[in-house]
C-alpha cells in the first residue's frame, strides 16, 4: 500500500481511467474523504466548491433534459447494439 499510487485529485483519476463515473459520484460525497491517515482526501475540480457541490452537479446533470434525451444512445454503445459490428462503426465505437 502507497498512499502516492493513488491519484491525488478527480482531474487525475480522469486522466488514468476517463471512462466513466462511479454512481456514488451522484449519491454520496463521503467518497472523497480517505479513510486512510496517511492519504488526503480526493480533490474535486475548481469549479466545484465541495464534495457536496461535486456530487449536486453531477446529479443535477443526470437528471436534465438532454442526459434524459440521450441516455438511450450511452446505454447502446456501452451494453447493447452498438457494441460490436457496423453498429458500432457507425457509431464511432470502434478502437
Amino acid at each position: 500500500w502507497q498512499p502516492n499510487e493513488y491519484p491525488p485529485s478527480i482531474q487525475r483519476m480522469y486522466e488514468w481511467t476517463p471512462d466513466e463515473c462511479i454512481p456514488e459520484f451522484f449519491t454520496d460525497p463521503s467518497v472523497f474523504t480517505s479513510i486512510h491517515l496517511d492519504m488526503s482526501d480526493l480533490a474535486v475540480p475548481p469549479w466545484a466548491a465541495s464534495a457536496e457541490d461535486f456530487v449536486a452537479w453531477h446529479r443535477e446533470v443526470l437528471d436534465s433534459p438532454q442526459v434524459t434525451q440521450r441516455l438511450h444512445e450511452w446505454i447502446d454503445v456501452t451494453f447493447g447494439c452498438k457494441l460490436i459490428g457496423d453498429a458500432a462503426v457507425a457509431a464511432k465505437n470502434v478502437p
